[in-house]
């Protein structure tokens, strides 16, 4: 096995992974400590180098992550995570919901696509082992 990021995204695509699911964390306001151990979590299983502050610093945009996760397979990868993260914390908000579907407006998905990805997402179990 290949000990340089297992998990096949280059390093770019790992920050906005992170950088986009801290966005999500954050669009109430504080993260829920479980959301923030989970971006971690992702960071070290990716064999990312990025800086906390780096995902943390708040400047990020939706349009971001469609400009660099350019496929299909990344997209929906990062929209499961997405969902699944929101829901991590048993509350799903306006402003999450509102949130997520900037993501799939920007990802040019359908409602029965998003829809589909909704459903599988939330069925994603994040609680810690």
């Amino acid at each position: 096995m290949a000990d340089n990021n297992d998990s096949g995204l280059s390093p770019r695509e790992a920050e906005i992974f992170a950088r986009g699911l801290w966005y999500l964390a954050t669009i109430d306001g504080e993260a829920d400590p479980r959301e923030e151990s989970l971006i971690r979590e992702f960071l070290d299983e990716a064999n990312s180098d990025v800086s906390w502050a780096d995902v943390t610093r708040g400047d990020f945009a939706p349009i971001e992550a469609a400009n660099l996760l350019e496929t299909t397979f990344l997209r929906r990868i990062f929209m499961k995570v997405a969902v699944a993260l929101v829901h991590a914390d048993g509350v799903y908000t306006d402003n999450e919901r509102n949130a997520i579907g900037e993501f799939a407006d920007v990802f040019n998905m359908s409602n029965a696509e998003f829809g589909a990805i909704e459903q599988e997402g939330k069925k994603v179990g994040l609680a810690p082992e």
